[in-house]
């Protein structure tokens, strides 16, 4: 199955029903045993530039986080996951690699992780998985001060499995979905469990954790105020 995110005006921003989208699509994968592997890509000039603002302004805080019930769906998902990334990833589009098997990223992809900037906290089991892939100096680095970051550097960090020429990424992944879906069905199951099993629990509880930190952060007046201000600079 190939996930394409295309909403190129808002440079495949995400929004509640893109993410229930991405969930539903997940769900018919996990039941259907004719697919045996998953795509996950965007357009040339953006995977994803994160969350949509007008998205987060919207959010009933009383009501479990879209984009934590898409990811638990990931999460628990059983077949692998390929991502081909190119342009932006910023946000939940570099976390979501996180729980992603294979990623391969363009050379030229900025990644960003700008959770403190606006004034809420890491999710998606980032603040687990960053500093256990990356090393706590390189993790601080980038989920503290939030800058762009190069996809040499997401190669460093783990989010990225190789970078590979810009015109040939999205091929590049499909080939490789193919050769997962190629495998034996039973074995590629649990191998991919047994990689998990280690960290699936303790990571799941991380993300719970995370969410309910992030939404509470989000109503707040300091990630309000910054909001505001990006939300007003963009209408410019």
């Amino acid at each position: 199955m190939q996930i394409g995110l295309n909403r190129p005006d808002k440079k495949n921003a995400l929004n509640r029903a893109m993410y229930d989208a991405i969930r539903s699509a997940f769900l018919i994968a996990e039941q259907d045993s004719q697919i045996k592997s998953v795509l996950l890509y965007g357009t040339a000039d953006a995977f994803t530039a994160g969350n949509d603002l007008a998205d987060f302004n919207d959010r009933d805080p009383s009501k479990p986080s879209p984009a934590a019930v898409m990811l638990e769906v990931i999460h628990d998902f059983s077949k692998p996951v390929v991502a081909a990334v190119a342009g932006l990833a910023v946000g939940i589009g570099a976390t979501i690699l996180l729980h992603c098997d294979l990623v391969y990223a363009a050379p030229e992809t900025r990644f960003r992780l700008p959770f403190v900037a606006l004034g809420v906290c890491p999710e998606a089991g980032s603040s687990l998985m960053v500093p256990a892939l990356a090393g706590h100096r390189l993790a601080a680095e980038l989920l503290m001060l939030g800058d762009f970051f190069t996809s040499q550097t997401a190669l460093d960090a783990g989010f990225v499995t190789r970078i590979v020429a810009d015109q040939d990424i999205k091929t590049f992944g499909f080939d490789k979905a193919v050769q997962l879906a190629q495998q034996p069905v039973e074995a590629l199951s649990i191998t991919k469990l047994l990689l998990k099993q280690g960290q699936h629990q303790v990571l799941k509880e991380r993300m719970t954790e995370e969410f309910m930190l992030f939404n509470q952060m989000l109503q707040s007046d300091e990630s309000i105020a910054v909001r505001q201000k990006l939300s007003a600079k963009l209408k410019k």
